[in-house]
């Protein structure tokens, strides 16, 4: 009992992590119907941009906060220089194009920082032993970060002004324009959400599963199959996928 208990408690964080990615998915498909394959590679930015800030000798939180910023930008500039050109953008070209960027982004993530796979120092907090189960600290921080954001994403998007614009482009594109609302804009935020929700996976899931420059491939792959088991459209069904 107490091996399958181990392995629930590491499921779980993994899982959660997984959950990240799979929110990016649909913050990005749900306002603009691109299905972004690179999203994983977000999150292996952010880790070796981090890895990188650690090493010139920045202090480990702001080291965060500089990979978050990074790969928000790279997020943005992608949906900008890449995306945002294409007139008629259909899945499957989304999907090709994505695919082509996330390549690109390998190639050069492998080129600056090489093959080697390497992890951040864990969050502070005491390890735990619950009944004959070891909880680690960071186990703990990406389970209630997880929980956190997933929140805060879904208020954003059910409760705030901003967010019901976003959702108002993807059900409704020619509506929102007639009342203002830009279809490029709030793809462009679509993508900044998506990029701090792979960043956040990334940095969280970076002390147990290291960070390499294809690491983003696996937890692409595994946010993808989330969030379609989700619909592509709920952060609720991405989280329970």
């Amino acid at each position: 009992m107490a091996d399958l208990l181990q392995l629930v408690v590491a499921g779980l964080s993994s899982g959660a992590v997984y959950a990240l990615v799979a929110m990016g998915f649909v913050a990005v498909f749900s306002v603009s119907g691109v299905i972004n394959l690179a999203q994983g590679k977000f999150a292996a930015i952010a880790g070796l941009v981090a890895l990188s800030g650690t090493d010139a000798g920045l202090p480990l939180p702001m080291a965060l906060l500089v990979a978050l910023a990074v790969v928000v930008a790279v997020a943005v500039l992608m949906q900008r220089l890449a995306i945002a050109p294409v007139r008629r953008m259909t899945t499957l070209t989304s999907i090709i194009l994505t695919l082509g960027v996330s390549t690109a982004i390998k190639a050069l993530l492998l080129l600056v920082h090489g093959p080697q796979g390497r992890g951040l120092p864990p969050l502070p907090g005491p390890d735990l032993l619950v009944g004959g189960v070891s909880v680690r600290a960071q186990e703990l921080w990406i389970l209630a970060v997880t929980a956190v954001v997933a929140v805060a994403v879904t208020v954003f998007y059910d409760r705030t002004l901003l967010g019901k614009a976003l959702r108002a482009c993807a059900e409704q594109p020619v509506a929102a324009r007639l009342v203002g609302i830009s279809p490029k804009a709030a793809a462009t935020v679509a993508f900044a959400v998506a990029g701090l929700l792979g960043a956040v996976a990334g940095v969280l899931a970076s002390p147990i599963q290291l960070t390499q420059w294809d690491s983003g491939l696996l937890l692409g792959l595994k946010g993808f199959v989330a969030a379609t088991l989700g619909g592509l459209v709920s952060i609720r069904g991405a989280v329970l996928g």
